[in-house]
């Protein structure tokens, strides 16, 4: 019995090494088909959710796979995926057209309200002339004075409502010159000189010295939109000079190099009021104004719209503005630029 065994075994061997391979062939097909019939519609689910990134919220735009008619969890979540797509894209697609009107609208407005105003300025100056040598009407001078501010200040906002609306736009494009900025702002700081000796503040443009030896300021060129670059260093310069009191200081510069050499840096500092830390986060909110140090407002700058077509206007180029303050101890704004 004993003699037999070994042999009786070694018959049985094969029969039984081919049945555990054929299981094992069976085992792993059958783990590849439920692989695959798992990770396909995750696959193409993926793909989907990379496509619809892709493309964004725009209509139009459609995914390529078709959807399963099946009803099994993986159908159901891709159905439920496009369903809640077509939802983004409709209301994506009603907030394009509310914010297309609300810009359109605010664009006619301030162009309607613009001559009017204008109008009433041009008949108030007329009137404050006529009585400028009457003693008699002193009064009626000092009423059309208020007047004239208030109209004054209501035409500059309606103008910046409008400019706001046009740069929101999204066709709009910059007029982009290359130009040397150290000439513009050498410009804009004489523009601004007799305003600020009237206020009694120092104003001083440090111009860049060429390779920092000798006399003589080096050119740093960047490809602006002047007419809008001009704007937004005005509006910087209004408000340092508005909260700077008389015998302060208001110093524009220019640096290439000190950050990444690809950027021109205008810096406007003033040893003004200073602005608190909770309020430097919202000073670029249109229609913010900062509570604690902000005197009555005097232009369109007072109402919040100053900052926002500054920072507005920079975006467009390409750059980055950024404020540093603290009460007590002045303002320093940095605009950032592209060089050329």
């Amino acid at each position: 019995m004993d003699q037999h065994t070994p042999g009786a075994l070694a018959g049985l061997a094969g029969p039984a090494l081919l049945a555990v391979a054929a299981l094992i062939v069976v085992a792993s097909l059958l783990a590849v088909w439920i692989i695959g019939t798992v990770t396909r519609p995750l696959r193409v689910l993926s793909n989907e959710v990379a496509a619809a990134q892709r493309q964004g919220f725009s209509a139009g735009t459609a995914l390529a796979a078709p959807l399963d008619r099946g009803d099994d969890e993986f159908a159901q979540l891709r159905r439920g995926f496009r369903a809640m797509l077509a939802t983004l894209r409709e209301q994506w697609e009603a907030l394009k057209r509310m914010d297309h009107f609300w810009r359109e609208s605010v664009s006619n407005l301030s162009h309607d309200l613009r001559s009017p105003l204008t109008a009433t300025v041009a008949c108030l100056e007329t009137l404050e002339q006529r009585w400028a040598g009457d003693a008699s009407r002193g009064e009626d001078r000092r009423l059309v004075q208020v007047a004239l501010r208030n109209t004054r200040n209501a035409a500059d906002m309606v103008r910046s409502l409008g400019d706001l609306a046009l740069l929101d736009e999204p066709a709009f494009r910059l007029k982009r010159v290359r130009l040397d900025l150290v000439e513009v702002l050498d410009d804009i700081s004489v523009r601004f000189a007799q305003r600020a000796a009237q206020a009694g503040v120092g104003l001083h443009f440090e111009q860049p010295q060429q390779g920092g030896a000798g006399p003589g300021a080096a050119a740093i060129v960047a490809a602006v939109d002047i007419e809008l670059f001009e704007r937004a260093l005005a509006n910087v310069l209004d408000n340092a000079l508005k909260f700077t009191p008389a015998g302060g200081r208001v110093t524009l510069s220019l640096n290439h190099g000190d950050g990444p050499a690809d950027l021109v840096q205008v810096i406007v500092a003033d040893t003004g009021a200073g602005i608190a830390a909770a309020e430097l986060p919202h000073l670029f909110d249109r229609l913010y104004q900062a509570r604690s140090s902000v005197a009555p407002a005097t232009s369109d700058e007072g109402k919040g719209l100053g900052l926002a077509i500054v920072k507005r206007i920079v975006e467009l180029h390409g750059g980055t503005v950024d404020v540093a303050s603290a009460p007590g101890q002045g303002t320093r704004v940095s605009i950032a630029l592209p060089a050329a």
